[in-house]
């Protein structure tokens, strides 16, 4: 008997040091979680800065306000109580609260003050939680180019997507003893894991600027009845995007409101006559042009059973280089075209970067469509130079017209400046190098002949900024039709696009409109980069080029902004 009861008792041992050293972690686990529960302390979301340190997006503390109706006995007292207090009618309240359900959330973004008072009642059947609200302090001010959260409080569009790791922040947690009901035990709660605080972003973009770039676009949208449009501003010298805007217009009730998305960088469409920078860029780079070169541009142009010809028909004329960009004429820029090639022709849009990732990264962006040279048709040697089948965005546009302003060197375009620490603490980002892509000497005569669009003798009259000289181009292009495969009727873009002050850029500048009329750009377009050049040269102090008689303009009075225009 007793090595019976010796042998018994040293299987019992084994068997204990087995539970201890073996499943006993396992088991130790399933009784703690039998008696605590983990607590999800979550991160305070980043905020989003304009490049003067205006508030752009930000999170504010709310409480979400839960109901266990399988619990509440009372719904209708209870609502009567709980309505004043959350804006809501009794009725609506006592519909909530008598849901065949164990879950109902009463109000999601919840004033943390009222959530006490609602505490302090005692009600039966209720739940307080902490949560965020993201707000914009400006309202929709650049709402397609900051993005959205969704109710998770995660990025869903934009730069809030985009930077969703770095806005975020890293969620905290904490250990509580319950009771075998299931009830939280006061004073046990045991913090294991701190909340992080997400980091901010300071963006390029510039508040008031932005607003009036918006409010000019909205003005000439409605004016013109366009579908939407876009305008942007940007630094050629830094890559910095000081205003983008992206608006649409309600076809029912004429009301002109933010985009859905970022269609500055989201849109792809035929450029038109803008494209026709690609072409002289290139020929001026070769020495196949100078501004005073003539060619003799015929009545029309036909290429392979396709007939070209001007938007409005003349007899054969001599033009000069510079009379062709002024005049936006096609053939004169289809006879260029065909002394670069088509090879030399391809390699000049690659080089342009179109085709291409910006090196923006935003959420959603197109790199264009742009047909390799083996798939040109035999006809493509006269639509491309003037701006047809290809597809562009409005940043790779604007991205050009930057590059010329900069004396021929690209500067990738830049969104976000600096990070914000939860402290406070700004880091700098480093801006992107750039790298030449066209000889100094032919940018700065491409931006001379340039400077003829923007007058009574160009297609752009309109986009005169008085006391400045201004380098553009316009283009009208017409609107593929995927149904039919050709063009849809009457339905044009209108783009304008340029710098100032010509002799010594500053500012870059694209707007463009879908399916305005009238239908030109130097018609639409052109009125409404004027207006916000004439504003954007104001605000930072951008001197008037010698001899034009015009003092410089001083900067607009209580403005926060940077000290040098680009030093931001």
């Amino acid at each position: 008997m007793r090595g019976v009861v010796l042998l018994c008792f040293c299987a019992l041992v084994l068997r204990l040091v087995q539970l201890q050293s073996g499943p006993g972690q396992a088991y130790r686990a399933l009784g703690t979680a039998e008696t605590t529960v983990t607590q999800v302390d979550p991160a305070s979301r980043g905020s989003i800065y304009d490049r003067n340190g205006a508030v752009l997006a930000m999170s504010r503390p709310v409480d979400v306000l839960v109901a266990d109706p399988m619990i509440i006995t009372d719904p209708r007292g209870e609502a009567a109580v709980l309505a004043p207090l959350l804006g809501m009618s009794s009725a609506a309240l006592t519909a909530m609260l008598s849901q065949r359900s164990g879950y109902v959330i009463l109000d999601r973004t919840l004033d943390p003050a009222v959530g006490s008072t609602i505490a302090a009642l005692g009600l039966r059947g209720l739940n307080l939680t902490p949560g965020e609200e993201r707000v914009d302090p400006a309202g929709t001010l650049a709402s397609p180019v900051l993005g959205i959260v969704n109710a998770a409080d995660q990025g869903a569009a934009g730069l809030e997507y985009q930077y969703q790791d770095l806005l975020a922040g890293r969620a905290g947690s904490a250990v509580e003893a319950v009771a075998p009901s299931g009830v939280p035990i006061a004073g046990t709660v045991r913090t294991t894991a701190a909340a992080r605080p997400g980091t901010g972003v300071e963006l390029t973009i510039d508040e008031p600027l932005q607003f009036v770039t918006e409010q000019a676009l909205s003005a000439g949208i409605a004016s013109s009845h366009a579908v939407n449009g876009i305008a942007e501003v940007m630094d050629p010298r830094t890559g910095d995007i000081l205003a983008m805007a992206s608006m649409v217009r309600d076809p029912t009730t004429g009301a002109v409101t933010e985009a859905p998305q970022n269609l500055a960088v989201t849109q792809v469409y035929e450029p038109g006559s803008v494209f026709k920078l690609v072409t002289f860029s290139a020929a001026l780079q070769d020495g196949i042009i100078t501004p005073d070169t003539v060619v003799d541009v015929p009545s029309a142009l036909p290429i392979d059973g396709a007939v070209f010809h001007d938007a409005e028909a003349h007899p054969a004329e001599p033009l000069t280089a510079t009379q062709i960009l002024a005049q936006s004429s096609n053939m004169g820029t289809i006879l260029i075209a065909q002394q670069l090639g088509a090879q030399r022709l391809a390699a000049q849009i690659h080089l342009l970067g179109f085709g291409q990732p910006t090196g923006l990264g935003f959420p959603g962006a197109s790199p264009g469509l742009v047909k390799p040279v083996s798939q040109w048709s035999p006809t493509a040697i006269g639509s491309t130079p003037i701006g047809q089948d290809t597809g562009v965005t409005a940043q790779q546009l604007l991205d050009m017209f930057s590059m010329v302003a900069n004396g021929g060197v690209a500067v990738p375009p830049r969104l976000v400046a600096a990070t914000v620490a939860p402290g406070g603490a700004v880091r700098r980002l480093p801006r992107h190098a750039g790298h030449r892509v066209v000889a100094a000497s032919a940018a700065a005569t491409l931006a001379q002949m340039m400077e003829s669009v923007a007058t009574p003798a160009g297609t752009a009259p309109a986009a005169a900024v008085p006391g400045y000289t201004v380098a553009g181009k316009t283009g009208t292009s017409q609107i593929p039709d995927p149904a039919t495969g050709g063009y849809t009727p009457n339905a044009f873009w209108a783009t304008f696009a340029g710098f100032a002050p010509a002799q010594a850029p500053a500012l870059a500048c694209i707007v463009v409109m879908t399916q305005p009329q009238p239908i030109y750009g130097g018609s639409v377009s052109a009125p409404v980069f004027s207006q916000i050049m004439r504003y954007a040269l104001h605000r930072y102090g951008i001197p008037a080029p010698p001899g034009s008689g015009t003092q410089p303009l001083p900067p607009t009075p209580g403005s926060q902004q940077p000290p040098t225009i680009g030093a931001g």
